[in-house]
């Protein structure tokens, strides 16, 4: 029921979509002990290999259990670092596996079961950043699902560059001169269009609710390719009123008004991003959590 046992779950359930794309779980079903049961695979279309599950909870009733739970695990595959340089140059949510994510997720939230606290959706590195792209569509859709995002990686857009920190190091850095013409047109006719759209009631719906949405995002202070979202959001909170939400946090796909940062205080035993930037640490019994939410005032309307 608190904070400490909800991240150990949850990280677990991700731990097990690792052990499944293994094809040789065996007898290490060890998430049933937590009373929950694979109701689906979730598979990659190019690989077929497991990327995510769905979840049945089967216990007795706790108001603090969910009901379903969906994770995705991170990168295991030359798939997977395919689907990272997708995500370096923020075209994941443009990729088959994102749309089968979404479907689920959708096809889930339609069946019942409940909604917000009752549904979790969990994933690690990779499978982190598709389940907040996933999550951030569904709230901008008004429906709140229970995020856990561990390591999710950074992806920002500075001054018309596109910087992303992606699993296990991969670092894309794209410049303006090195931009194709149509990218470079595409680019410009999108930022159009996002701020014409800005105008329509229906996008202004969509951000309101996008602002009530807060997804925890777990992240070690020394695990690179994560940690930047601590500085993003501690700056928020230091001004001296709740922040404004900005255009670009609607149209870019990993980055959100609001979130409950949760970074992991414990000293490094040993230096590598092994241990920053693995799930295991989110486990561990002396595992100490610092959390701060940082929510964002949502637009006049």
């Amino acid at each position: 029921s608190d904070e400490y046992q909800q991240c150990c779950v949850a990280a677990c359930l991700v731990q097990g979509i690792y052990i499944l794309h293994q094809k040789n779980p065996g007898g290490r079903q060890w998430w049933e002990s937590f009373h929950f049961q694979i109701a689906q695979y979730l598979k990659d279309d190019d690989s077929s290999s497991i990327v995510g599950a769905i979840f049945h909870y089967t216990g007795p009733y706790d108001a603090s259990a969910p009901s379903i739970a969906i994770a995705f695990r991170g990168t295991a595959t030359t798939q997977d670092w395919k689907m990272n340089y997708r995500a370096s140059v923020n075209e994941l949510h443009e990729t088959s596996r994102f749309q089968r994510a979404m479907e689920a997720v959708e096809l889930v939230a339609s069946q019942g079961g409940g909604v917000g606290r009752r549904i979790w959706l969990c994933g690690h590195s990779l499978g982190a950043a598709l389940a907040m792209l996933v999550g951030k569509r569904m709230a901008k859709m008004g429906v709140y699902l229970d995020t856990f995002l561990f390591n999710p990686p950074f992806v920002l857009r500075r001054g018309g560059r596109i910087l992303s920190r992606t699993a296990f190091g991969l670092l894309a850095v794209l410049s303006p001169p090195l931009l194709s013409l149509p990218m470079a047109v595409k680019y410009a006719l999108r930022q159009r269009e996002t701020s014409r759209a800005m105008q329509s009631i229906e996008v202004q719906q969509s951000f309101a609710n996008l602002c009530s949405w807060v997804p925890r995002l777990f992240v070690n202070p020394g695990d690179f390719i994560c940690s930047d979202y601590v500085e993003h959001f501690e700056k928020r909170k230091q001004q001296d009123r709740l922040p404004k939400p900005t255009a670009e946090e609607l149209e870019h796909p990993f980055l959100i008004p609001s979130a409950k940062l949760v970074k992991n205080l414990c000293p490094l035993t040993k230096n590598g991003i092994d241990e920053t930037h693995g799930l295991s640490q989110w486990w561990k019994a002396e595992l100490k959590l610092q959390s701060k939410e940082c929510i964002c005032a949502l637009p006049s309307p």
